[in-house]
């Protein structure tokens, strides 16, 4: 069984980032869960004429980032949460994935922050090198989203039948089931035609509904309210629009792909829809288990 019972969290104290350890902490103490906070201050190379010594700068940094970590660990503790925080000097890519490997958690929370109006991921290639290789799921928050009741009180889910989506339906339904959550289910035809039914006629779509059904898992069914919807367009696009529509609380998708090497996403469906989603998208990547999660919401 998956359980959330460990979450991480990088930090870089952007407005953004602190906003999605905020977030984190709330899922923690929601959830019963350990949360982790990790900053990493890179190595400087001197470059310079005159004299400087790249370790007494870093040695600075690290001291200051401890200090600001150490008091958003505080507000956190005081607010029940339990948590800990660590600075690392380092390759941030190196440095957050080797926290991944040893720490073990079932969940990475990440925020993303905009540069000159343009909305860019946290950390750049840090958050772009999670998406190929993170054995997790990561739970992006954007500037743009909705970050109210983390309980998740309606689920949507995206899915193109891919690999995959089996896991992002189990990691669907296992929190609804914690919450009594909505879930809509939602398959986007990428074709621009503006009438679906004309270009494709009743008895396709019937038949694209009836899989969207079948991924329904069967005990679901006498619990959960569950809508499905067929759109016709660029993923991303319809994607988006859904999403401003229904309002939910977090949208999940699944990350495909060959293998690990393969889920190369820059300029795809997912990195689009991360970057400008009003909700907090939470991306699964291909997982070795097939065991269920089980997300056990503190009822106290």
């Amino acid at each position: 069984m998956i359980k959330l019972t460990n979450i991480l969290c990088p930090v870089d104290f952007f407005p953004a980032s602190e906003g999605a350890a905020t977030y984190a902490a709330e899922i923690a103490l929601a959830y019963d869960a350990r949360l982790k906070l990790v900053h990493v201050v890179s190595p400087i190379v001197s470059t310079y004429k005159f004299p400087m010594n790249p370790a007494d700068v870093v040695k600075r940094a690290k001291e200051e980032s401890e200090a600001k970590l150490k008091a958003i660990r505080e507000r956190m503790k005081n607010a029940g949460v339990k948590v800990t925080a660590e600075v690392r000097v380092g390759n941030p890519q190196s440095e957050i994935k080797q926290a991944i490997e040893t720490g073990k958690p079932d969940l990475v929370v990440m925020g993303t922050h905009g540069r000159k109006g343009v909305e860019r991921w946290f950390l750049g290639s840090v958050t772009e090198s999670l998406l190929r290789h993170s054995p997790v799921p990561l739970l992006t928050v954007s500037p743009a989203s909705r970050t109210g009741d983390c309980r998740f009180r309606q689920i949507a889910v995206t899915t193109d039948f891919s690999d995959g989506t089996a896991a992002a339906i189990a990691y669907a339904f296992s929190i609804a089931g914690e919450n009594e959550s909505r879930v809509d289910l939602l398959h986007v035809v990428d074709d621009v035609g503006l009438d679906i039914t004309e270009r494709y006629g009743d008895p396709v779509l019937k038949n694209i509904k009836k899989k969207l059904e079948s991924l329904v898992p069967a005990a679901a069914k006498d619990w959960c309210d569950v809508g499905t919807t067929i759109e016709a367009g660029t993923p991303y696009r319809v994607i988006l629009k859904f999403v401003e529509q229904t309002k939910p609380d977090l949208l999940v998708m699944n990350i495909h792909g060959k293998n690990m090497l393969d889920r190369v996403l820059l300029g795809t469906t997912a990195d689009r829809v991360v970057r400008a989603a009003t909700c907090p998208v939470m991306l699964i990547p291909p997982m070795k288990t097939r065991a269920k999660p089980a997300w056990k919401r503190r009822t106290a």
